[in-house]
């Protein structure tokens, strides 16, 4: 399992998420380095002059974050992301709402998990947000998937439309992170704090071990129209002479900095 947490930005139209980076399996922990949040990327293509299917006349980016098993959501986000990066449509065809993503999304995670859990079990299900801006709306989004065995098994979708206030919690442990995410919000004597306190909260229970589950580091990234984007953390160092540096940017917890350059130019991403 893991914790992920989805939240508009107060006074902002940006959409954030964090998710912790571990992987458990049998007999114990995989990695902690695994990764929770993924882009998935809509192309829509109309005729070109051509005739062909070859004219990109829409595209959009919405985060997908999941917790619970990482072979089922990642094999449904894979499928997802290649169907969605190659959709074709007549010159007046209307673009896709995100409702209509979201539900293809479903269609194809509860079909993983209905084979999947055939032969692996409860333990083959996965939760996920699916969250981004509406290409038809431009409303702040989050989709919750929901999965149940209860009778059968069945995936529910949930909508939520995102406020200033709103969190959309999944994951090990969530009534844990909302208590945590409470007590900051009222203790903040800052508007940034008060926005920020779901990433605070999450860090603050994979420092201390509170759920075994939880844990390796914060992984980040944020939904503007219409794109996502990968955030590094910035964490304070021991500077390493000669170097002065105080700060380093992990993704995955892995450091940046330490990275290799590919080709000519070097790994360079936003940190907060």
């Amino acid at each position: 399992m893991t914790l992920v947490a989805v939240w508009k930005f107060d006074g902002t139209r940006r959409i954030q998420a964090v998710a912790d980076t571990r992987i458990k399996g049998d007999p114990g922990i995989l990695t902690e380095h695994g990764p929770k949040i993924l882009p998935l990327t809509m192309i829509c293509k109309k005729p070109g002059p051509s005739g062909f299917y070859d004219r990109e006349a829409f595209r959009a980016e919405f985060g997908f974050a999941y917790c619970g098993s990482t072979l089922s959501a990642l094999s449904a986000h894979a499928l997802a992301n290649i169907l969605c990066e190659n959709l074709a449509g007549h010159p007046e065809a209307l673009i896709p709402s995100m409702d209509d993503i979201a539900l293809a999304v479903g269609t194809i995670s509860h079909d993983y998990m209905r084979e999947i859990c055939q032969l692996g079990g409860e333990g083959s299900m996965f939760g996920a947000v699916l969250f981004g801006h509406c290409p038809r709306t431009g409303q702040s989004l989050a989709f919750e998937y929901q999965p149940s065995i209860a009778g059968g098994f069945s995936l529910k979708i949930q909508k939520h439309v995102l406020g200033e206030s709103d969190v959309v919690v999944i994951g090990s442990g969530t009534d844990i992170l909302r208590k945590r995410i409470e007590a900051i919000r009222a203790d903040a004597s800052h508007p940034i704090v008060v926005s920020d306190a779901p990433e605070r909260a999450l860090e603050g229970l994979i420092n201390e071990g509170s759920i075994p589950s939880v844990g390796g580091a914060v992984q980040q990234a944020w939904s503007i129209p219409f794109r996502l984007e990968i955030a590094a953390t910035m964490s304070p160092i021991t500077p390493r002479p000669p170097s002065p540096r105080n700060v380093d940017l992990f993704v995955l917890g892995f450091d940046t900095f330490d990275m290799q350059n590919i080709g000519d130019f070097r790994v360079s991403l936003t940190g907060r």
